[in-house]
């Protein structure tokens, strides 16, 4: 990347192969802070949110339900073994297969047989928008068995649970094969296009054909290795599930199979587009006039478009299985993510491609079209392009992804993206150094190139030219530290975006609520994403307790087109009632209303604002 400004450093100790050997240790030491970086990361929690339930969770019903239907904040993914119904004493009974009613996407339904007076367990587990498992459990009562406590209910959901949901290995190898997938058609993408663009008479060269076939076959293996992979994680598995042939079966059937296969297809093309087509550029090596020229080489529009088709469409299958397919906006979310991923492609790639082909062996003494002085002073102006496209397009995404200050320093996903944005400002701070070494090289040349006035005109003796080991260092430490880069990418991805991240708990909420026939004292404990117990204490206008006939709540999110939801009621005394556990799924202003019946005619309707950090 040899973008940004600044002086000209110290010249470096060693040139050749001490170089490579620098580079060489700078790539290990990369390696190993990324394999540190997914080895400490543990499977994706929860991005598609549960926000109601039917029956609701701990209610107690006079008769057995014929259904139990699930909502959530998104479109999800479901087997047919995805809910399971157990009773109180952990045994699965026989429902009907998981299916989606009415066509709509965000709900999941599994039809109940004749249920006896008990109290019993929903075991639920599904696959977000974004690819990641989601799962969870809820009870509910029905007749006149005893309603379990909060404790024995916590106590028998825990029970059932235990075991569940992937094996922790199998998360962790998948978010390792998912990188290595994401690296390879990262490289290869941008690598080809420095190649087609920038440099095309190193298309011949064999280090440059190594490198690119190495990042196929990175691209291919890791991508036929997160299929079965990814339907073990999706189905909360082992890696003997990974095995299963029913279990790539459903993958292949679900959108991330879809994009794999995808994938796997325009690899294809692209070893067959890259041996058997002529070459997409030819160089142009002087201009009219015969005098050399340094700009970019004449296009083959037909080569030009074929890659930019493949570049593209491998870049999507890395979209479509993002948080860019879920949440706000998500039409402008999935454009702006590919931009990004295109610049990050020609901005990594061409590094890559650089520093192991074009400077591996290079020499002062190069001259021509092909010499590193003019590639890296073509790169230097694309590469500067493609920074400023990556920090408007991460801006962009960053405030869909974070959406407040708090949401930034108090989330696992905020504080990885600020990690990020720590690594690209080191990255740029390398290329200050590679910058520098542009600019002198070319200012050089230009003074070897000036004559001297008067008769007998001479060369002038002109600067020193930075020596070429200076640039192959700040590349080297650049490409290092890119690759912790995509690895923090890579955690980004498997993070719970910090909109729907929970944050710190937001403690007792209390408001007086004051109608014409009533007042109601609502308290709210905690009042934060989770469990919460809400307490309305009736009276009239003037603070006397009355008895109402009947007290509904419920609560709604606007901003994200949630509710109502219905907040379960039990009058404890004739003015007080209580909800013990109410689940607000996720955080934002709540509207609580509260309906005050006095007769049949007679009823107050009021309204707060609930805050949920």
């Amino acid at each position: 990347l040899p973008v940004g400004a600044g002086p000209p450093h110290a010249a470096p100790v060693g040139r050749g192969a001490g170089d490579v050997k620098a580079g060489t240790r700078a790539g290990l030491a990369a390696l190993a802070a990324t394999v540190g970086l997914l080895l400490g990361a543990t499977p994706a929690g929860a991005h598609a949110e549960l926000v109601e339930t039917e029956p609701a969770a701990g209610e107690q019903l006079d008769a057995a339900p014929e259904e139990v239907v699930l909502r959530f904040t998104e479109s999800v993914t479901v087997a047919d073994d995805g809910v399971t119904v157990l009773t109180s004493e952990a045994e699965a009974i026989d429902i009907g297969g998981s299916e989606h009613p009415d066509g709509e996407r965000s709900s999941v339904a599994v039809a109940l047989p004749d249920l006896e007076d008990d109290t019993y367990v929903v075991v639920w587990h599904v696959v977000s928008a974004d690819s990641h498992p989601v799962s969870g459990a809820f009870t509910f009562t029905v007749g006149d068995a005893a309603a379990l406590s909060e404790a024995e209910t916590q106590s028998l959901v825990d029970e059932v649970l235990a075991g569940a949901g992937s094996d922790r290995a199998v998360g962790t190898s998948y978010g390792i094969v998912r990188f290595a997938a994401f690296a390879g058609v990262v490289v290869l993408v941008g690598g080809g296009a420095f190649v087609l663009g920038l440099w095309p008479a190193g298309e011949r060269r064999q280090r440059v054909r190594r490198i690119l076939a190495a990042a196929w076959w990175l691209a291919v293996g890791a991508t036929l290795l997160s299929i079965p992979l990814q339907g073990a994680y999706a189905a909360g598995g082992s890696f003997a599930d990974a095995l299963d042939p029913s279990v790539i079966g459903d993958e292949f059937g679900a959108r991330t199979g879809r994009a794999w296969l995808i994938r796997l297809a325009l690899l294809a093309v692209a070893a067959v587009a890259w041996s058997r087509l002529p070459r997409a550029l030819e160089p142009r090596s002087t201009a009219e006039g015969g005098q050399p020229n340094d700009q970019l080489p004449r296009q083959n529009p037909l080569g030009l478009a074929l890659g930019v088709a493949l570049g593209l469409g491998l870049l999507a299958t890395v979209t479509s299985t993002g948080h860019a397919t879920s949440g706000y906006l998500v039409p402008l979310a999935i454009a702006t993510d590919l931009v990004h991923l295109t610049a990050v492609s020609s901005w990594l790639g061409g590094l890559v491609v650089l520093l192991g082909a074009l400077l591996w062996r290079a020499d002062d003494a190069e001259a021509g079209d092909d010499s590193p002085d003019k590639v890296v002073a073509r790169f230097s102006r694309a590469a500067g392009v493609a920074v400023a496209v990556i920090a408007a397009t991460g801006v962009v995404q960053g405030w869909r992804q974070v959406g407040s200050w708090n949401a930034l320093v108090e989330t696992n996903y905020g504080r990885l993206l600020l990690v990020k944005v720590g690594l690209v400002a080191l990255i740029l701070a390398a290329a200050s150094v590679s910058r520098a070494w542009v600019r002198q090289r070319v200012n050089a040349r230009a003074a070897q190139l000036a004559l001297s006035p008067g008769p007998g005109a001479a060369p002038a003796s002109g600067a020193s030219r930075a020596p070429l080991s200076l640039l192959r260092q700040s590349v080297a430490a650049e490409v290092g530290l890119a690759v912790v880069v995509l690895a923090t990418t890579a955690l980004l991805v498997n993070a719970v975006p910090g909109r729907t991240a929970e944050a710190e708990g937001g403690g007792v909420f209390s408001e007086t609520l004051s109608g014409e026939l009533a007042s109601v004292q609502v308290v709210v404990d905690p009042a934060e994403v989770g469990a919460s117990e809400v307490h309305l204490y009736v009276t009239d206008p003037v603070g006397t307790p009355i008895a109402p006939e009947e007290v509904t709540a419920s609560l709604t999110l606007p901003e994200r087109d949630i509710g109502p939801l219905d907040v379960p009621l039990v009058s404890i005394t004739p003015d007080h009632y209580v909800s013990e556990r109410t689940e607000i799924p996720l955080s934002g202003d709540w509207e609580l209303e509260v309906v005050v019946r006095m007769s049949d005619i007679d009823q107050d309707r009021l309204a707060t604002e609930l805050p949920v950090p």
